[in-house]
């Protein structure tokens, strides 16, 4: 831990250089609608919310990756990738946690979970936020 103290003025001048940046900053959440029926995502409050409405809950994990993948839909991500930017491994543990971990995650999100509208597999790839459905 670094403590710095600031003189009055330092003070002053650093809190507006907060001001500043937080209103350069200002995030606004996303939100990816199909149709008429909503689809949401809010990584203020970490929430998500299904195409009726509801309230669904993520873990902490769950919410990074569809976080992640929303944020770069259309892009595909290998397992490796996945691992390292949304759980900070930088080698990817051996078996199939991830496609474990996608299969829950989708039986969550998706209308129909067997057939995939959201979280796509590229096969031989890896997965994708299907850019269709923002």
């Amino acid at each position: 831990m670094l403590i710095v103290e600031f003189t009055e003025k330092e003070d002053a001048v650093f809190q507006q250089a907060v001001e500043w940046l937080s209103s350069k900053l200002a995030y606004t959440p996303a939100s990816f609608n199909q149709q008429k029926k909503g689809f949401d995502i809010d990584p203020l409050t970490r929430t998500f919310t299904n195409e009726e409405g509801t309230s669904i809950y993520l873990t902490a994990k769950e919410f990074d990756l569809l976080h992640f993948l929303m944020l770069h839909k259309g892009q595909v991500f290998t397992k490796d990738q996945l691992y390292e930017n949304v759980w900070g491994f930088h080698n990817a543990p051996e078996g199939n946690n991830l496609t474990s971990f996608i299969r829950k995650l989708r039986k969550k999100i998706e209308p129909s979970p067997d057939n995939p509208q959201y979280i796509l597999t590229v096969w031989g790839v890896g997965y994708k936020f299907n850019e269709e459905k923002t």
